[in-house]
């Protein structure tokens, strides 16, 4: 009966591929339906998070602007009429956003840059900033009392040469300026943004009868359904996608996220669900009539190419045979002008993707060799900045001292460090900065630099501490754990103060080690203005100080168990050899066999000292 390849490959090839035509058709709409829509909302959700974060951006050039004002000497000082010319000065090439710019002083007594004077005691963002001590503001919306308008404040706290609040210096920004900033952003072609403030008011609206009117948090009295949901989310500092219907019954679709940088305000994009999810919807219908249109053709092309296929399928095999053999070279040239051509041509160009992989293969392994040997040269950079001669300064007497830093990368950012400052006097410090490799080793040298240069220039060990502090916190989001001490080695006496730092351990001479009594401070790069004070001892001869940084404390077998503060301490008192340099080789033996084959999780840094005898 079926004698024939056509009507072989007519039946059997066009039954099955129906079948599994059916069965792709069928996946592909249930993958569509569960990915393509998810992805859409996700899609969605991810371009609102960048557009917060931009707002978010903008509130926090606000910020900035005011803490630039806040350092003015004019503002410092607390002249009121020098201070109402500077602002009217400065108002000249201030931003545009800005209403007007005031300053008040403690009592609450304001001038502005366009004149106008008051009182503003009362506002909550003078309380905020006077009576609980915080250093900026951003206020719920408010009247202002110089022009009337709707305004939110943007206020920085002023303080005097001795760090005393005298006032305040604030912007005020019209709600309409925030209204047409989420005018802006927008999904689809009628998408509209909209702010709410943390008590679920709509603070910025397209729609000037709903702003300052509206309260989302009980807008179902007013006819809208599902949108209190949305904003009890957005209120707890959530974001994400719901949708609402308005009272005239349009279905809208809500991407919301949080605003960095606010009260807790929030953004929402808002625009009709079928726009939102149209094109999903629109391309799993295209796909059903598709595989429908697909499989009619196809039926009908199995009939008129099937007494054609059979020598190009011989051709074919016979040239992909010898191209999988490895002649990556070979084409294979069959003109059918049908789908076995196109395979041909398909298989064609994927020998050639084959060969320019293997060429990209090559490539990308000698640029992973050039970008490894860089590491490892920069690696004995940064081993060349740390001092390695031991003992160190053999004109110092009755003092030893050992150091070793191990990186967990090719780079780290520990470090430690030692020079004299006189015949007599030895200055060491131990350090980690947060983070792991290239960076957090630039931000090492930065930080060793700095504590070096003002330590030699002979300012007090605290005053050394609050300079570094305040010149590492310029734009960067790393800090660093340090601990500094200036030892006398003709008398012992030894300065240290720590910030943030593991505390050292202390051995006093024939006795265990203990912790040394540090007092707490604030790591150095964290927030400007902290105050640091330098603690005092007296060390003796036979007196071993061991500092640490916590690549020891925290150093992890293969398990995640960790070894510890009090194994740490167990394990120092256990070594017979308190000589420095023995003692640190015998710390880096006891981690080691306590992580095994598991990879260092930290840099691990140790430095030890020692007044020696005579």
């Amino acid at each position: 009966m079926l004698k024939t390849i056509r009507a072989k490959m007519l039946l059997g090839f066009g039954l099955m591929l129906t079948a599994v035509l059916s069965l792709l058709g069928y996946f592909l709409y249930a993958e569509v339906k569960g990915t393509v829509i998810p992805l859409t909302q996700e899609f969605s959700q991810e371009v609102l998070r960048a557009r917060s974060a931009g707002l978010g951006n903008l509130f926090r050039g606000y910020l900035n602007d005011m803490r630039i004002l806040s350092r003015d000497a004019v503002f410092r000082g607390g002249d009121m009429a020098a201070i109402q010319r500077e602002l009217a000065h400065r108002m000249l090439g201030i931003n545009p956003d800005y209403e007007m710019v005031f300053f008040a002083d403690a009592q609450g007594q304001y001038v502005g840059s366009i004149g106008a004077t008051g009182q503003v005691a009362d506002r909550g963002y003078f309380k905020a900033i006077m009576v609980e001590g915080q250093d900026q503001v951003i206020s719920e919306p408010v009247v202002s009392r110089a022009t009337g308008a709707t305004v939110f404040v943007v206020a920085a706290a002023v303080t005097d040469d001795q760090g005393q609040r005298v006032g305040l210096v604030a912007a005020t920004v019209l709600l309409d300026t925030l209204s047409e900033i989420a005018g802006t952003i927008g999904i689809g072609e009628h998408g509209f943004g909209w702010v709410m403030d943390h008590q679920g008011l709509l603070i910025a609206h397209p729609n000037d009868q709903l702003r300052m009117r509206l309260n989302l948090l009980h807008a179902g009295a007013q006819g809208y359904q599902g949108l209190e949901e949305i904003a009890q989310t957005l209120a707890r500092g959530e974001g994400g996608v719901g949708t609402y219907r308005r009272p005239d019954g349009t279905l809208f679709a809500t991407i919301y996220n949080p605003i960095p940088n606010t009260p807790n305000w929030g953004l929402g994009v808002s625009l009709q669900e079928t726009e939102l999810m149209g094109r999903a919807y629109g391309l799993m219908r295209a796909l059903l009539w598709g595989m429908a249109a697909v499989m009619a053709a196809v039926l009908v092309l199995v009939f008129v190419v099937s007494g054609r296929i059979a020598a190009p399928v011989r051709q074919l095999a016979q040239g992909v045979a010898y191209v999988s053999s490895g002649h990556l070279d070979q084409r294979l040239e069959v003109r059918t002008g049908d789908e076995i051509q196109a395979l041909a041509e398909d298989f064609n160009r994927m020998t050639q993707n084959l060969k320019d992989h293997i060429r990209d293969l090559a490539r990308v392994t000698a640029e992973k060799a050039r970008v490894d040997g860089e590491l490892r040269a920069a690696n004995r950079i940064q081993a060349s900045m740390l001092p390695r001669l031991f003992p160190p300064y053999p004109d110092i007497a009755n003092l030893d001292l050992y150091a070793t830093m191990e990186p967990a990368k090719e780079v780290g950012g520990d470090f430690y460090d030692f020079y004299p400052l006189d015949d007599r006097r030895l200055c060491f410090c131990i350090g980690d900065v947060s983070g792991k490799g290239v960076p957090a080793a630039l931000f090492m040298v930065i930080g060793m630099t700095i504590l070096k240069n003002l330590v030699r220039q002979g300012q007090p060990l605290g005053e050394v501490f609050v300079q570094a502090n305040n010149l590492l916190c310029s734009e960067n989001d790393m800090f660093i754990t340090a601990f500094m001490g200036i030892l006398d080695a003709t008398t012992g006496e030894l300065e240290y103060v720590s910030a943030g730092h593991n505390p050292p351990l202390l051995a006093r001479a024939g006795g265990d080690f203990a912790y040394l009594d540090t007092p707490i401070h604030l790591f150095l790069g964290g927030m400007e203005g902290v105050g640091y004070h330098s603690s005092r001892l007296t060390l003796s001869a036979g007196d071993v100080l061991f500092l640490y940084t916590d690549g020891l404390t925290e150093a992890q077998d293969a398990r995640g168990a960790f070894f510890t503060g009090p194994r740490m301490v167990a394990a120092i008192n256990a070594l017979p050899e308190r000589q420095v340099r023995e003692l640190i080789g015998s710390m880096r033996e006891a981690v080691a066999q306590f992580v095994q084959e598991a990879p260092a999780a930290d840099d691990l840094t140790m430095l030890a000292l020692t007044i020696t005898a005579g």
